[in-house]
């Protein structure tokens, strides 16, 4: 289960830091900005769900 939980954690996050380089290319920085900050929030929050 442990398994299964990271692979979607690191699977959100990489899709989220993913979207945020695209959304760079055609030049939307804030939205890219807000992409980035879901995926570093996504590994943020999931472990500290990890550590409790």
């Amino acid at each position: 289960m442990k398994i299964i939980f990271w692979v979607v954690v690191l699977f959100g996050s990489c899709y989220s830091f993913w979207y945020a380089y695209y959304l760079i290319k055609d030049k939307n920085k804030l939205g890219a900005f807000g992409m980035a900050l879901v995926g570093l929030l996504i590994g943020v929050f999931s472990f500290m769900v990890r550590l409790k």
